[in-house]
């Protein structure tokens, strides 16, 4: 249960942090007029493109991506913090 908490807030927060830093580039290149296209390989984190007068606006599965890397990074940081604090049996 210790380990799913502990993916569930990594995952929440380096969600929330990347969707944050994605939309403010979205909103820098915009306010530019500039087209930015930022992946992972393949897979889109945000796309902004011009389309005459308008710009559109893409986020892709690569915030999933990312919280999901931060909910594993959060549970792996969780069991070492847990396995040093742990003092162990007394002898």
């Amino acid at each position: 249960m210790r380990a799913l908490k502990a993916f569930l807030l990594g995952a929440v927060a380096a969600g929330i942090i990347a969707y944050a830093v994605a939309a403010g580039l979205a909103i820098a290149a915009q306010a530019g007029g500039h087209s930015l296209d930022i992946a992972l390989g393949p897979v889109v984190i945000v796309s902004v493109a011009h389309e005459g007068r308008t710009a559109v606006t893409t986020f892709g599965a690569g915030l999933v991506l990312i919280a999901l890397v931060g909910g594993l990074v959060n549970v792996v940081a969780a069991r070492v913090i847990a396995r040093r604090s742990d003092p162990g049996p007394i002898a």
